[in-house]
């Protein structure tokens, strides 16, 4: 009964309540556009990372992260990338032999990571095959072809068809150096990247280097993201002497900054809902002004001061929820029709590939971010609530009916 009466109070100035439901809905469905751009941002630059380079999981000599040194290749690689192939849970895996060099042609020379890899199986680890602006992805017969990056042949002044002279330290600690021609130039999200990732065939970065078919890099990727912990915890147990690494570890700088703008996604959500709180409780107060006569009659019919409170607050609770129901509906629907056509950002896109973007942003709001959403309304609804309830309680029920 309490609840029905509730609702009819609220309707009595259906003006006032109707801007109110209606800010909220606005608020709520501005809020969650917000924070599925953030979090379509966020999963584009985790993604990008892991299918350019980090993948899911990564296994290494201990100690060639810090150093990447040449001489630091893993034990037994060919073995080790087999295990870890044949792994449950893992659904690709491919091994990768990582020199750190100079990359040289007539014009000018840049520092360079370059990554001897297997193009069958790095296809199933990576996407650089798919992001081929000119050439092809080692689909050639040329002598020592390499695959590299629009921003590093720009840099070096190069193009498809193009001599480029790799040099770096060999295994036996001399300096060695290889021609090699540029087939293919990719673009990825990542400006960063590009810049300095060259890809050659393992059997020729062997050659020039001296390595033997020894590999410094196992990279992998799994069938369920939401395993990610779970698998590297196990292939360490089975790995031991070597260094298994999730991308979580791999750049902790790029997990901070998940973690981070996740908390400051809940902090501005809350910040949105909180602006509300003023409204609502000037529309409860004035609503309770209104009905100081009638609440005065009821306290003095017996209705104890715990009820009189409880009913302002499920009228605080319908309005908050009403208009969060509909923000809800509005946000999900938006959401939806955003995440299918994308916000084109092409005006800043090369600011975006800075930070391993593309110009196509596309929303997305993770399903445990909604029982959050919903906790937030109601807090504003009990916060709401608060003032004018106290006010509704502390009535003297004579004088409120002599007064009014």
């Amino acid at each position: 009964m309490i609840w029905k009466i509730c609702w009819r109070n609220i309707w009595r100035n259906k003006k006032r309540s109707g801007i109110i439901v209606a800010a909220t809905t606005f608020a709520l469905w501005a809020g969650i556009i917000a924070v599925a751009l953030s979090f379509g941002m966020m999963e584009q630059i985790v993604d990008s990372a892991i299918k350019s380079s980090l993948s899911h999981i990564q296994i290494h000599a201990p100690g060639f992260m810090e150093q990447k040194e040449i001489g630091r290749t893993i034990p037994g690689g060919t073995e080790v990338l087999r295990k870890t192939q044949s792994f449950p849970g893992v659904k690709a895996a491919s091994g990768r032999s990582i020199v750190t060099g100079m990359a040289s042609t007539a014009a000018t020379a840049s520092g360079v990571m370059i990554y001897g890899i297997d193009p069958v199986k790095e296809r199933a680890v990576t996407d650089i095959w798919d992001k081929m602006q000119e050439g092809g992805y080692f689909q050639t017969s040329k002598r020592n072809p390499i695959v590299i990056g629009r921003k590093l042949a720009d840099r070096l002044e190069t193009k498809l068809g193009s001599k480029v002279v790799l040099t770096a330290q060999a295994q036996d600690s001399s300096i060695s150096a290889g021609a090699f021609r540029v087939v293919g130039i990719y673009r990825s999200e990542s400006a960063v990247f590009d810049e300095i990732a060259v890809f050659a065939l393992q059997s020729d970065i062997d050659k020039t280097f001296g390595l033997s078919g020894q590999i410094h890099e196992i990279a992998a990727v799994i069938g369920n993201p939401t395993e990610l912990d779970s698998v590297t915890a196990k292939l360490t147990a089975i790995l031991p002497g070597l260094k298994v690494d999730s991308w979580k570890m791999l750049s902790k700088t790029l997990a901070y900054y998940v973690d981070a703008g996740v908390q400051m996604m809940d902090i501005s959500m809350m910040l949105i809902l909180l602006t509300l709180v003023f409204g609502i409780t000037n529309t409860l107060l004035m609503g309770v002004v209104e009905r100081v006569r009638e609440i005065g009659v009821v306290m003095a019919l017996g209705m104890n001061h715990f009820k009189v409170f409880s009913m302002v607050l499920i009228e605080s609770l319908l309005l908050s929820l009403t208009g969060g129901a509909l923000g809800m509906f509005t946000g999900v629907i938006s959401i939806e029709i955003l995440a299918k056509y994308g916000i084109d950002l092409s005006n800043f896109s090369e600011g975006l590939a800075e930070f391993g973007m593309s110009h196509m942003i596309y929303p997305i709001l993770p399903l445990e971010q909604y029982p959050k959403i919903i906790l937030m309304v109601i807090i504003t609804a009990v916060i709401a609530a608060i003032f004018p309830g106290i006010k509704a309680m502390r009535l003297n029920p004579i004088k409120a009916i002599r007064s009014y």
